[in-house]
């Protein structure tokens, strides 16, 4: 607050307008004054935009790195969130199609499960990240036809999880959505596990030949039926002498030929 950037390498002090070095980032410290005054961010973007930032920077063993920006786009998409809010509540009734509502249901309660192991495993910025995925993905379908109380039901399961992240935005949407339940967490469907897709890694003899999308929890059999019929990694298998295979679940599997 008490200087003023006039370029991109130059900067003066406000009360004289004397020259101030400007240096290399560095971690905050009170005896380098370089803190950032909490106070200051919260009367102007608020205590759920400075907290959602925080949390989305990186993960919270890591320092984070303050950036008045990252702010101001915490702030933009939490104002999207309540737009997105008054427009399920003000939306117009559609006509329905069954079978569209069912593949949206399937995939919030994907994002559910996935948003809830991330908080368990202290994984606050994959949690944000997969926010940013839901808000698109409720924009995509919100047009199409499904009925308000799918969407209402939906929305108010999202902002149930949002709660740990930005309670007064949360708090305020779900007393919007009349939702009576404010401390009832989510239910997890476990349906939806079996739609959970991972990135397997496909090496041969520790060297990347593809990396193949697939369901999670497949066996080491099942994989390698994907490989043979989905992965390119398979032409330089095909008619090989496999002499060891080295399989970690959900993550990689190497095959020594």
């Amino acid at each position: 607050a008490e200087v003023e950037k006039t370029s991109e390498k130059r900067a003066i002090k406000r009360s004289d307008k004397s020259k101030v070095t400007v240096g290399p980032s560095e971690s905050m410290s009170k005896s380098k004054k370089n803190t950032i005054d909490p106070e200051v961010m919260i009367k102007q973007y608020g205590a759920d935009s400075v907290r959602w930032f925080i949390l989305s920077d990186s993960p919270p063993e890591k320092d984070i790195q303050w950036s008045d920006t990252g702010v101001i786009s915490s702030c933009k998409f939490l104002q999207k969130i309540w737009n997105l809010n008054q427009l399920i509540l003000k939306r117009a009734e559609k006509e329905i199609d069954k079978a569209e509502e069912k593949k949206f249901n399937i995939q919030i309660d994907l994002h559910v499960y996935k948003i809830d192991s991330a908080i368990n495993n202290f994984q606050f910025n994959v949690a944000i990240a997969n926010f940013y995925q839901i808000y698109k993905y409720f924009n995509d379908m919100i047009s199409l036809r499904l009925s308000n109380q799918t969407l209402i039901e939906n929305i108010t399961k999202i902002m149930k999880l949002m709660i740990p992240f930005t309670p007064h935005l949360a708090h305020e949407c779900l007393s919007n959505l009349n939702d009576k339940e404010l401390n009832k967490w989510p239910e997890i469907n476990k349906e939806a596990f079996k739609n959970v897709m991972i990135n397997m890694v496909i090496q041969i003899n520790g060297k990347t030949r593809d990396v193949l999308n697939i369901k999670k929890d497949l066996t080491e059999n099942e994989v390698n039926k994907s490989i043979k019929k989905f992965s390119k990694a398979y032409k330089y298998l095909n008619d090989k002498k496999i002499l060891r295979t080295i399989f970690i679940k959900n993550k990689i599997i190497n095959y020594i030929i």
